[in-house]
């Protein structure tokens, strides 16, 4: 009997060795492909409302969008009900780096329409950027609650959960789900989300 108690505890121990060294794959193959996927602009985030070139690493702001921006904020100080005007002035702060005003402006612009599941995407993105991960988290939760098919806010959440507060478990179960929803969906660098995990899975 001793002699089966001593094997069944080193069986035990190593699934356990076995187990840590897996995670520790999925942590670092993911979190691999994440940084240098993403790494250009400090963003690694999939923004549905912003489609289109990678943000800059120094955004910069044209004399057009800096008229175009005082002219909304003379707008909205003026009609605070315009939600159009809110959701231009936020794309505006967004593209030219101003996280605050982004965040001010869409939030503004959720109080008259509160489930925008792009508009509460995009607001994510600006929290992350400004270094709030948690109302980063909350943001795209309330995306995915709104529009329980919408992939940029499930997307993002992983990128948090995984590159930001290192909960590589909750990250992968993420975007599994998204690769189960879309198996087509694809990464801004051109990879499948799926052929990735399972890329993951092999190694």
């Amino acid at each position: 009997m001793k002699k089966q108690e001593k094997v069944e505890v080193q069986y035990i121990k190593m699934n356990t060795a076995l187990t840590i060294g897996l995670v520790c794959l999925v942590v670092g193959f993911l979190g691999g492909i994440v940084y240098s996927t993403y790494k250009s602009g400090g963003s690694a985030m999939v923004s549905p409302g912003r489609m289109g070139a990678p943000r800059p690493a120094a955004p910069t702001m044209t004399p057009q969008q800096s008229q175009r921006i005082l002219t909304l904020e003379k707008e909205v100080s003026a009609n605070p009900g315009n939600q159009n005007a809110w959701f231009e002035l936020g794309n505006l702060y967004f593209d030219t780096g101003n996280n605050q005003g982004a965040i001010r402006s869409y939030l503004e612009y959720l109080k008259l329409d509160p489930d925008n599941p792009d508009v509460l995407t995009d607001l994510g993105v600006m929290y992350r950027r400004n270094g709030q991960h948690q109302e980063a988290i909350a943001s795209f939760d309330k995306a995915m609650a709104a529009d329980p098919r919408h992939q940029q806010s499930r997307f993002n959440k992983g990128v948090v959960l995984m590159q930001d507060l290192g909960r590589a478990e909750e990250a992968t179960r993420i975007w599994q789900e998204l690769a189960e929803l879309n198996p087509d969906f694809q990464m801004p660098s051109g990879q499948r989300l799926k052929d990735v995990l399972e890329g993951m899975k092999k190694d």
